[in-house]
């Protein structure tokens, strides 16, 4: 996985008291997940540009959708490059993936990973929601990152479809005075969800940004 943060840059700031986020500058950090108050834990990264190359060249021209099942101690990622001619920028896409796949299954210990990467011209998930997962880890590795709320700032009875196809910004999902926040190109992000033992009503509320820019987004899951 690409390793390349600067602590000057990224320096991560002192959670506020009773905050369900940490962002995090140190991989071994992301263990903060497994903290019973923390929902989504963010690892700032630097944007690798070998990597940065390939996906733009190769992967966001056209729409696409690959699903994969791995074995994390041997993973098969030819698919996710199918089609581009061996390159520095191929090899070091699929290494950032291989690296990533790697850290989760430490995390999680899962026995297996379902790998999806997705290149999508408009939002996947446009409401904020709470997904039926132990653990979601996602980058997005061209466009706009991944939106998330802290867990005091949201009504959890507006989310998804509770809210009848209402617009979160009009649903009242989000408290008065509630911000989102977003991930950045090539950050990591852990979202911890409803099936986490002991986190019913507290998975990690999120959802894909808005708008029509086209985004290379990957996904892993534990699975057992």
């Amino acid at each position: 996985m690409t390793n390349a943060v600067d602590l000057g840059e990224f320096a991560a700031p002192r959670p506020e008291p009773g905050s369900s986020t940490r962002l995090v500058t140190e991989l071994a950090d992301l263990a903060e997940i497994a903290s019973p108050e923390v929902s989504v834990c963010v690892l700032r990264r630097r944007a690798d540009t070998g990597v940065e190359g390939f996906v733009r060249a190769w992967l966001l021209p056209e729409p696409r959708s690959e699903a994969l099942l791995v074995d994390p101690g041997a993973p098969d990622l030819a698919a996710l490059a199918a089609g581009a001619p061996r390159s520095t920028g191929r090899e070091a896409f699929l290494h950032d993936v291989r690296g990533l796949i790697s850290l989760f299954a430490d995390l999680t210990g899962c026995p297996r990973v379902g790998v999806r990467l997705a290149r999508l011209a408009r939002p996947m998930c446009p409401r904020l929601h709470a997904d039926m997962v132990t653990l979601r880890l996602v980058t997005t590795y061209v466009g706009p990152g991944t939106e998330w709320a802290e867990h005091a700032d949201v009504r959890r009875d507006r989310l998804g479809h509770r809210a009848s196809g209402v617009p979160d910004e009009v649903s009242g999902v989000l408290r008065a005075g509630a911000r989102l926040r977003r991930m950045d190109p090539f950050d990591v992000g852990l979202l911890k969800g409803e099936a986490w033992p002991g986190n019913q009503d507290r998975g990690a509320v999120h959802r894909s940004p808005p708008g029509t820019s086209p985004r290379v987004v990957l996904t892993l899951d534990a699975l057992a």
